[in-house]
Formats: structure tokens, sequence, C-alpha cells
């Protein structure tokens, strides 16, 4: 912003820009400094100096030694629950963690990290972002706490959460002391699998060509001589060689079906987000099946395979397709 348009801004205005600087990590991790710190009493503590300031006046008024006494005991006390409140969040450092890709419409769970070197506990400190839930957690002396922070993603991709909140009212909640962090928490969405998907397309019987350059002869397969009629596919070519005897594979490698789950196969009516959920269905199914398979996009290509890499290699392509 430059210097005119700063200058033009209303003191409200320049106070809420003067909030919303980010605050980033240095080298991954957020420390809390003076700074970065702001304070202000709540509905109790105004409530309380309201009922301070009417001691102090009928004490006056009536001349009540004992009253002033109190009082100014009481507005020592209220000095005190600031500090220690100022002071509960001072030098907590913040860390992103990594979080487990969801699909949409689920939760997503972000972890973040709350440390400090040193020093005294800290006590209910709550970390929340916008109007979810907030989180809350006790820190022990030069410790950690793991804390995972909710999020509901209304989309798929990768999902970067807006700024987050840490806050603290200890003690007698007469104070509210908070601060911003601007950690670089993110997801992956998946995209919603379709509840009600048709059948996939059907498994083919892999030909002989492809299925020999995917079997590897070091596969610790179980091996027996060759019986007539078996598959040269399932020869177990170097063994062979070795022992001078033909021996043939009896794992389930060599006997794997095929599926393509291609993008052009589906009914031209399908939105690109509907075509999205139902090749996850499939891809799901094709998992738990037990069968190699593979998933075509249009300018994307996952090939052959089977497994938990294959899965999330699907299910990674198929969140952020058509995303920058």
């Amino acid at each position: 912003m430059s210097a005119v348009s700063a200058s033009s801004l209303t003191p409200l205005g320049r106070i809420r820009q003067w909030l919303s600087r980010p605050h980033l990590p240095v080298n991954g991790v957020l420390q809390l400094d003076r700074r970065r710190l702001y304070i202000l009493p709540t509905l109790h503590g105004l409530a309380f100096a309201v009922l301070l300031l009417t001691m102090l006046l009928t004490a006056l008024n009536y001349m009540l030694n004992l009253g002033l006494l109190l009082t100014f005991a009481l507005t020592g006390l209220g000095f005190a629950v600031m500090w220690h409140a100022y002071r509960n969040l001072l030098a907590v450092a913040l860390r992103a963690g990594e979080a487990e890709p969801v699909f949409l419409g689920q939760t997503a769970w972000l972890p973040v990290e709350l440390s400090i070197p040193a020093g005294y506990a800290r006590f209910g400190l709550e970390l929340h972002c916008h109007d979810q839930h907030a989180q809350a957690v006790d820190l022990p002396t030069g410790g950690s706490v793991h804390c995972l922070l909710p999020w509901q993603p209304v989309r798929r991709g990768w999902i970067t959460l807006p700024r987050q909140t840490i806050t603290s009212r200890f003690p007698l909640a007469l104070f509210r002391c908070w601060s911003y962090s601007d950690l670089p928490l993110r997801v992956l969405v998946y995209p919603q699998p379709e509840a009600d998907a048709p059948a996939a397309p059907a498994s083919t019987q892999p030909d002989e060509q492809s299925s020999a350059s995917r079997l590897d002869d070091d596969h610790p397969d179980q091996l027996r001589p060759y019986r007539p009629g078996d598959p040269l596919r399932s020869i177990a070519w170097k063994h062979s060689a070795r022992l001078d005897s033909w021996l043939t594979r009896v794992g389930q490698q060599g006997e794997r079906l095929e599926r393509w789950l291609d993008w052009h196969t589906l009914p031209a009516g399908l939105s690109d987000e509907a075509r999205l959920s139902r090749l996850t269905r499939w891809v799901l199914r094709a998992e738990q099946e037990e069968i190699d398979y593979g998933l075509r996009l249009p300018g994307q290509e996952v090939p052959l395979g089977h497994g938990p890499a294959q899965l999330r290699q699907c299910l990674e392509a198929l969140a952020t397709w058509g995303q920058p």
C-alpha cells in the first residue's frame, strides 16, 4: 500500500491493517513475542472494572477506609491477572504438521505442535480457525503438545487454511490475550466418491507381452516345476536358466486382471465433478478387488498398478485434475 493510500485510511482502518499484517513462521516455527500479542478485557473483566469503580465511589462517599483498602487490593489483583494472561502466551512456539488426505465431505484434522523452550507451564490455550471448534491444550514446563485443528473443506484439491488464532483467558477469564498465526497448514482433499455409482468396466486378462514386461524374475513368488498348459508369462525365465529346468510361478502376480478407468468412457451428460466422483468410487472398488488398474484423465495417465502407492497416486490425480 502506498503512502498516499495509507494516509487516507481512517483510524479504524489503520487498526485493522495493523492487526491483519502477516505473522509468518521463521524456519517453520512461529514464536509469539511481544509484538505479536494483543490483550483486551472480556465481558467479565469489564464487569469487574465497573464493580471496582462502584466500590471506589462508595468508599470515598462514606469515608470507608476498609472499603478503599479492599478496592485497591482487588485492583492490584486485576493487574496481576492481566500480566499472567499476557505471560501465558508469551514465547509459545507453533509448528505446522502434515495432514492426512480426506475425501470431500469429511472433516480434515490438521496437526499443530505447540511448545515452549523453558519457563513456566501454560494453561488453557485455545487454537481455532474462524468459527471452527477451538482446541484447548495445556503446555507442560519446557515441553510440547500436539493438537489437531478441525477444518471442513468445501472443494477438492489442495486446501490451505486461512489465518489461525491462538487465545488465552487464563486465569479468571478477566482478560483475553490472543495472537494470529499464518502457518502453512494445507490438506489434500479427494473428490467425494459417488454413493450409488454403477459397476466399473469389466476387467480384462493381460496380454502376454504386457504381463511379461511387468513380471520381475526376482520377485519372491513360489515356484513349481513346469506343467504342460502353463502360460508363458508365468515362467520364471531366470530361475529356469539357472537351474536348467522349467519353473513356473504360482504367485498371484502372473494371474492378476487388468482394468482401465477411463474418463472418456463415461456418459457425455456427466459434469466434470460428477465424472471425478464416479472415477473415485471405481478406484476404491478396484483397490478392494485386488486387480491391476490404471487411470486415464484428459492430459494425464496413471499406469497400471496396485497397492497403497497406486491408490494414493490415482486419488491425488483425481483431486488435483484441472487445478494449477
